[in-house]
């Protein structure tokens, strides 16, 4: 089997086997026998895990020494094509997929001890998980239209996994928002087609240069702005964000990792490929488009960070800085620069551990000690020191300390930034991480505070409530942890996200082709 093929073999089954997965456990958690039922959950989504892990780390590997393939699924209606492309960018958020959501599940085992409907969440997730790696392997924008509508439908069900009030609400809110996005992205597609006969993602952009004279200003600029504002709805790119203050918190904390470290990620991927494998770098400068998006993307940064510092609710206050820590990417994109993309897209994968990690930390706290308010979480790092030093250290990665990787993200992205003269984009982005020192560092001191009279932690070290007894939690926020300190000390290794990010950041801008 040549190299193609066998990362073309790789794609399908990272995509089908966490779907398949996913339907087992929907019919094993309906057996009578309940023990047998759940023995079948485990080792499904266990199998389902294993294999997804080793195929895109695999794809990724192959994808980092310049290896590509496509392959088409089955036809839908001629000429358009379900098809499959494994490339540096896909390859990497793939991986990035597949190592979280492992740990989203680990930490519900420990979350959802006593849920009768935990067999539910688990089938969602890994149904979820084959989707989100089906967009970001996507080969042209018909398929990712079709995995992306798939995974924010399924995304319901897990926020509103609860069944409260704040959950049903907060579901409400999420259809509104992503059927309608929905709709502009299914209309943006749709155009793509009238005005080029394909919605092929090629390097260079499918609508390239050359083709402005011959296709009509006023459609290609729909079709951009058509499709920005709906991928930009699952980015929660301000103003579209009003879903995710309120998801986050209303859903199980696993699943919140998963929506702040990969689900608004899903829609910035998405704007990603349009703007750079559909429209082109040359064909942005020749519309005028990447100013406007610079803008929106600027304020995101800047006016989503100071919403954060406002928020008692941990959960509400990380969800706010998931805004403005993923507008970072959508602003690197608006300079066409392959060092500000490198950074950017290695920056979404490192987000999606340590932001997935302090998820995990907040879950815990909630499940051991019912804390929400970070005012209310004075004398934790006593009852919690192993979930209170991990979110501590997970807290300095996203400020940007080194070594840690929320510096080699954001260190990368800013010399590009000042490479290519956006002075003005890296002020906001050092202002972002102003911000997030400032809406961070007063959990961090609030954990570490002696607890005074009236809190929930002074009766000391003695009491039950708080301990670290739920070990499949403690896992995944120490896994988090570790991911997090890996990925910055060992960014320049070959392999590693930063490396993968350089060569995607090439292919996407395929400098040759327009400058």
């Amino acid at each position: 089997m040549s190299g193609a093929s066998s990362l073309s073999l790789l794609a399908l089954l990272a995509v089908l086997v966490p779907i398949t997965g996913g339907l087992l456990v929907f019919t094993a958690g309906r057996w009578n026998h309940r023990a047998a039922g759940l023995a079948v959950v485990g080792v499904v989504s266990l199998g389902s895990f294993a294999i997804v892990i080793v195929m895109t780390i695999a794809m990724a590997w192959q994808a980092s020494h310049g290896l590509q393939a496509e392959s088409v699924l089955f036809t839908l209606v001629p000429p358009i094509d379900i098809a499959l492309r494994v490339d540096a960018m896909g390859a990497l958020f793939a991986a990035t997929i597949a190592a979280l959501v492992p740990l989203a599940l680990a930490h519900a085992v420990g979350y959802l001890p006593d849920d009768a409907r935990q067999w539910k969440f688990h089938g969602f997730v890994l149904v979820s998980l084959g989707c989100m790696t089906g967009v970001a392997l996507s080969a042209n924008l018909v398929t990712l239209l079709l995995f992306y509508e798939l995974f924010s439908l399924l995304a319901w069900p897990l926020i509103v996994h609860e069944r409260t009030p704040e959950a049903f609400r907060a579901g409400v809110k999420y259809l509104v928002y992503i059927l309608s996005g929905g709709g502009m992205v299914f209309a943006g597609v749709a155009l793509v087609y009238w005005l080029a006969d394909s919605a092929q993602f090629m390097p260079g952009g499918l609508l390239s240069h050359s083709m402005l004279d011959e296709l009509p200003r006023g459609g290609l600029i729909a079709a951009c702005c058509l499709l920005l504002a709906g991928f930009g709805v699952k980015a929660a790119l301000m103003p579209l964000h009003g879903w995710v203050p309120d998801a986050h918190p209303a859903a199980p904390a696993p699943f919140s990792a998963v929506l702040s470290g990969v689900m608004v990620a899903v829609g910035v991927f998405a704007i990603l490929r349009v703007l750079l494998e559909i429209f082109g770098p040359a064909l942005l400068v020749e519309l005028g488009v990447l100013p406007w998006l610079a803008g929106f993307a600027g304020v995101a940064v800047v006016a989503a960070a100071i919403l954060a510092v406002a928020e008692d609710d941990l959960k509400r206050r990380l969800a706010y800085s998931t805004i403005s820590q993923m507008a970072y990417v959508s602003l690197a994109v608006t300079l066409l620069d392959p060092t500000a993309l490198a950074g950017a897209l290695a920056h979404i994968t490192h987000h999606a551990f340590f932001k997935g990690g302090l998820f995990f930390c907040a879950g815990s706290i909630l499940a051991l000690t019912g804390l929400r308010k970070i005012s209310r979480m004075r004398g934790l790092g006593r009852r919690m020191p192993w979930t209170a030093g991990t979110l501590t250290l997970l807290a300095l990665a996203m400020m940007g300390i080194p070594p840690l990787s929320g510096f080699v993200g954001k260190w990368t992205l800013g010399s590009g930034m000042a490479q290519a003269g956006g002075f003005g984009h890296l002020a906001v982005i050092l202002l972002g991480s102003l911000l997030a020192a400032v809406y961070l560092w007063p959990v961090i001191y609030r954990i570490w505070q002696r607890p005074e009279d009236g809190d929930p932690m002074q009766d000391g070290p003695s009491a039950d409530v708080g301990r670290e007894r739920r070990r499949w939690m403690l896992f995944a926020v120490l896994a988090a942890g570790c991911i997090t300190i890996a990925l910055g000390v060992a960014a320049g290794l070959p392999g590693f996200p930063l490396e993968l990010a350089r060569l995607a950041a090439d292919q996407l801008l395929g400098v040759s082709a327009w400058k």
